[in-house]
């Protein structure tokens, strides 16, 4: 495994891969490889149907069943992924979800896969940035 999806890459990828860049979309797409995922995009991705900011096309039970595929790997929060989030030096922002998964691609060794433009340039961990297309208000980003 080498790379950690954001939560946007992920939900970008199940429910809306025209938005991904071509090299990204054939990235993900690609046999035999299998990507990591924190526990916590789970979380998020129903947070964000629960509030009203995000519709999905299905019921988020069956929609969670569907998108996490034989590919991916849900990546549980740890300790060490915990006490990484608290302590990330210099970080951009103050999202809570931003740093669990920023943490979980720290502690797993992983590049994380992010349309976050505030985590394109922290050098702190491994970030491959691409510029979502046809970016639309009630997407996971």
């Amino acid at each position: 495994m080498t790379y950690l999806l954001d939560t946007s890459a992920w939900y970008r990828s199940v429910s809306h891969d025209k938005s991904l860049p071509a090299d990204i979309r054939r990235l993900i797409q690609r046999k035999n490889t299998q990507f990591g995922l924190s526990i916590f995009s789970l979380w998020e991705i129903g947070k964000k149907v629960q509030i009203g900011k995000l519709d999905l096309p299905m019921s988020l039970d069956r929609w969670l069943d569907h998108a996490v595929s034989a590919n991916i790997t849900v990546l549980p929060l740890s300790h060490a992924i915990i006490t990484d989030a608290m302590s990330l030096p210099d970080f951009p922002n103050n999202d809570p979800a931003d740093e669990l998964i920023t943490a979980t691609a720290r502690i797993h060794d992983l590049t994380l896969l992010t349309t976050d433009r505030l985590l394109k340039k922290y050098s702190h961990a491994k970030v491959k940035y691409f510029r979502a297309k046809n970016s639309k208000p009630g997407t996971a980003n």
